[in-house]
């Protein structure tokens, strides 16, 4: 029978996206983070009053609680694609294990 394999072999594939997913997005925080913020506005986000518009064009955002506090939930989406992946590898290597059936202990581990 084949479906044990396929479904280990699908959730080992799927945990394998879920942490490559994760890590790209702990590891590109910061850059999702500042366009978060410039999605939602960032006078909406920070407040009016953290957010200083020069001459020149560019935009000084001077509230880091506020980002912090916008930077949390990615930081929680990365976090649980990482545990998730474990959970899918897991959950694949334990139906690997079920396939494969029991050892018997007589057999032991002679080398030879």
């Amino acid at each position: 029978m084949r479906t044990p394999r396929c479904a280990a072999v699908l959730c080992v594939g799927l945990g394998a996206s879920a942490f490559a997913a994760g890590a790209a997005v702990l590891w590109r925080i910061q850059d999702l983070m500042v366009a978060l913020i410039h999605w939602v506005g960032e006078e909406r986000a920070l407040g009016a009053r953290n957010v200083v518009r020069r001459a020149d064009g560019t935009v000084l955002l001077t509230n880091p609680g506020g980002m912090l506090l916008w930077s949390l939930p990615v930081w929680a989406v990365g976090v649980l694609l990482v545990l998730a992946s474990a959970v899918l590898c897991g959950l694949g290597a334990g139906l690997q294990i079920k396939r494969g059936g029991r050892v018997d202990p007589s057999e032991g581990l002679h080398g030879g």
